[in-house]
């Protein structure tokens, strides 16, 4: 069965521009499967670290489904 996680992932640019950093939310089974899920889906250099895993309520609320798995949806800010 899946699972939603909450994932922080960094993009580290070429050259000498800021990595940037971005909130998002995976289904995947584990917490291991949704940082190299995101980590994939941010292209080439990108890291990821799982933050921890959503409540049933916060999956409601971001209106996830756990059959899907992959399934990532960005965050406006950070508040896991």
């Amino acid at each position: 069965m899946n699972k939603a996680f909450g994932v922080q992932v960094t993009v580290a640019p070429s050259g000498l521009q800021e990595a940037k950093i971005a909130p998002v939310i995976v289904v995947a089974k584990d917490d291991q499967d949704a940082a190299l899920v995101a980590a994939e889906a941010a292209g080439e250099g990108a890291q990821a670290e799982t933050l921890r895993e959503l409540t049933e309520q916060e999956i409601k609320e971001h209106g996830l489904d756990l059959r899907e798995h992959g399934a990532l949806k960005a965050l406006p800010m950070l508040n896991l």
